[in-house]
């Protein structure tokens, strides 16, 4: 990896930019001195206090510090840069998450807290809080937009649900207990005479969801964090359909309604925050590195036929070519 990092200089020197390294304090008035200087035919990458550093040099020091971690950071700061604009507001919001972020620090570790703060943000390979914050909600804006964007493939969808829980859980039955079918037709008698909402309320029994009329979020065929027989019934709604009852291995029996499978019905149906955000921060976690990905692909990234530091890059984000 480290002649690996070397080979790549010229893509990887904006590390000191981007990723705010520590590893020397860089003169700006050594950038116009430097354009095209070598020594020992090596390229001169900056310099110190009037002394050259080599692309070697410093590649041995990075990835010594930060090891391959540092080259996915810069590919992600590079890629989040180049992709979204830097508006005062994202600057604003990752100026407060920080305050915030500081507060608990203080709160939970006293007069220790930059120590642990400044190791917590050694394993992002940032040293500077709000950067690094700044570099996270343009991922998280430039991964919403992969989503919209992608909404039929993704098969994007906004669900509820009501759930009838299993009699005994520790004793469950192929078929619906006599109590269990109770349950289960008083839900389909509410359906009958009144709202998907009204019935998850009165008798939902996830106590999570149900006072809110079962509400689940904004999932698509990539949530890993549900049920597979819950996902797989849930994708095959159409907008405004509620499904048979649903029977899952580990926890009972659900009634399953879709309430948005197009952009227009999911957007006005969450005024009050982004729904493709809600989607990447809670429910499908591949989104950012295919979102990432995508991103690069779309602002011409070029890896100057070097396929082991492409095939680096999409392995640590997961990618695979369809």
């Amino acid at each position: 990896m480290s002649n690996l990092l070397k080979k790549n200089w010229f893509v990887m020197l904006v590390v000191l930019v981007f990723a705010g390294i520590s590893i020397y304090y860089i003169y700006d008035t050594n950038k116009g001195k430097l354009k095209g200087k070598t020594v020992n035919g090596e390229d001169v990458v900056y310099a110190v206090s009037g002394e050259d550093v080599t692309a070697s040099e410093f590649y041995d020091e990075l990835y010594r510090n930060n090891g391959s971690n540092t080259l996915i950071s810069l590919f992600e700061k590079a890629v989040a840069d180049g992709g979204v604009e830097t508006t005062d507001t994202l600057k604003e919001n990752a100026s407060a998450q920080a305050d915030s972020i500081i507060a608990n620090f203080q709160n939970n570790y006293g007069s220790s807290w930059q120590t642990y703060l400044n190791t917590a943000l050694a394993d992002t390979g940032y040293d500077d809080l709000e950067s690094y914050l700044l570099t996270m909600l343009k991922i998280n804006e430039l991964s919403a937009d992969y989503a919209k964007a992608n909404f039929d493939d993704l098969k994007i969808r906004g669900i509820s649900y009501i759930l009838i829980q299993y009699e005994n859980p520790d004793k469950i039955t192929a078929e619906p207990t006599e109590d269990e079918k109770k349950r289960m037709q008083a839900v389909d008698d509410a359906l009958k005479t009144g709202t998907f909402a009204d019935a998850a309320i009165a008798y939902s029994e996830d106590t999570s969801t149900a006072s809110t009329g079962g509400v689940l979020g904004i999932i698509d065929k990539n949530t890993s964090s549900l049920d597979s027989a819950f996902l797989e019934a849930a994708l095959a709604l159409n907008e405004g359909a509620v499904s048979d009852w649903v029977r899952s291995d580990n926890f009972g029996y659900f009634r399953i309604m879709c309430t948005a499978a197009t952009p227009e019905t999911l957007e006005a149906e969450n005024t009050e925050s982004d729904p493709y955000m809600d989607l990447v921060s809670y429910y499908d976690t591949t989104l950012t590195n295919r979102a990432i990905w995508a991103k690069a692909e779309e602002l011409g990234m070029d890896f100057k036929g070097d396929e082991t530091l492409e095939n680096t890059i999409k392995d640590s984000l997961g990618v695979t070519e369809d």
